[in-house]
């Protein structure tokens, strides 16, 4: 059942002592959820203090067991994790994994689940499974996507270039060797304009899958090599995976970051980065009215004016899809960052990432304007030139 009550929403009430079991309930109705009974909130208020009884946790309504999956997580709590994994709510069993996995890129032991079950046919070693990776972002939405998977002759592969607005754009699925895709890999780019990063293979498929709704939401059609993909590709997983970008740490700084997004488009990554058309186009003829209006005297004034139309431009730009869908593409762009070695870039991304859905205000937002047409401003210009055989000069 679809609502709009996030998980962070959710503790954030429980934590709350001053609401009562009652008024959650009626919040999380309110959200869309089902409304579990007063008893069962306090029941997860109480397991939120210790955070050590998978059963009780499993016999929780949904919503609420889910949010202590992500209180454990963010407490470590890896043995009560692994219980939960191992639960026959498939649900519940499923985002327990993915913390466990959360805790293992941050360097915490965590013990591996040991597989349920006797296996119909023997996988092949987890080593010899090929990488997935993923391009930088480019200023419309689009980049690369190379999905892979072992096969008894070598690599199966399947290359896409994917766009959030446009949906799949190009695909091509192919067979590779071992040696082959190596080489294959060895050739994807890696500059300071366009570099790519490894992904884990269920996001690889995610984001496969997210490109292609969105582009039937705004009435894009696939290429017909698309339906030979999809015969390789298999269905997408049945929990979105979370991007590899949100493993990054902020620690105390993320206010910092957060005021520092404007200096994203000091990294060569960023620097295509523009508005749409329309946008850029009208801000432009601001731009050059302000670079010509008799109203500012000097450099200065035109470039506080200039920067005024940038905010101006950013709040008229940045409606909240748009804020939703750009702080989407930061969280990817913080992995890209990271992978290639910019850490403070991938900290102030994932950031920014972070408040942008909830406003247009911060200066990455005016940024994206203001850095596209810098350098359009018309310089001051210089006093004249004193005519010849004049007695007065400036």
């Amino acid at each position: 059942m679809a609502h709009n009550l996030t998980v962070d929403e959710l503790l954030a009430l429980l934590k709350d002592e001053s609401l009562k079991p009652d008024s959650i309930a009626e919040e999380m109705e309110c959200a869309g959820v089902p409304r579990p009974q007063p008893a069962q909130v306090q029941a997860a208020r109480d397991a939120l203090v210790k955070l050590d009884d998978a059963g009780g946790i499993a016999a929780l309504p949904e919503m609420l067991a889910l949010a202590l999956v992500h209180a454990a997580g963010r407490e470590k709590k890896s043995d009560l994790l692994l219980q939960l994994a191992l639960r026959p709510e498939k649900t519940l069993a499923k985002e327990s994994k993915r913390e466990l996995q959360k805790l293992k890129q941050k360097g915490v032991a965590v013990q591996e689940i040991r597989p349920q079950g006797e296996a119909v046919l023997k996988p092949l070693p987890e080593a010899e499974a090929p990488p997935c990776y993923a391009s930088s972002i480019d200023a419309y939405g689009e980049r690369a996507v190379w999905w892979a998977r072992p096969a008894r002759q070598g690599v199966e592969v399947v290359q896409v270039v994917i766009s959030d607005v446009k949906g799949i754009l190009a695909a091509d699925a192919l067979g590779l060797s071992r040696r082959s895709y190596r080489e294959f890999v060895k050739r994807l780019p890696r500059t300071n304009v366009v570099t790519t990063a490894e992904i884990p293979k269920d996001h690889a498929r995610q984001l496969i899958a997210e490109a292609e709704s969105a582009g039937v939401r705004n009435g894009f059609a696939p290429p017909e090599s698309y339906a030979q993909a999809l015969r390789m590709l298999g269905p997408a997983p049945e929990t979105p995976p979370p991007s590899p970008g949100l493993a990054l740490e902020l620690g105390d700084d993320a206010l910092a970051h957060q005021l520092a997004g404007a200096a994203l488009f000091d990294d060569p990554l960023f620097v295509s980065w523009i508005p749409e058309e329309d946008a850029l186009r009208s801000f432009a003829l601001k731009v050059d009215e302000i670079g010509v209006s008799q109203l500012y005297i000097d450099a200065a004034q035109r470039r506080q004016a200039f920067e005024r139309a940038a905010e101006e431009a950013a709040l008229a730009y940045f409606t909240p899809p748009r804020r939703s869908l750009y702080a989407r593409r930061l969280v990817e762009m913080a992995h890209v960052l990271a992978g290639a070695g910019r850490i403070d870039a991938a900290k102030t991304a994932l950031a920014v990432s972070r408040v942008l859905p909830d406003e247009a205000t911060n200066p990455f937002c005016r940024a994206l304007f203001s850095h596209a047409l810098q350098d359009r401003l018309e310089k001051e210009k210089p006093p004249p030139e004193p005519r010849a055989g004049s007695l007065i000069t400036p």
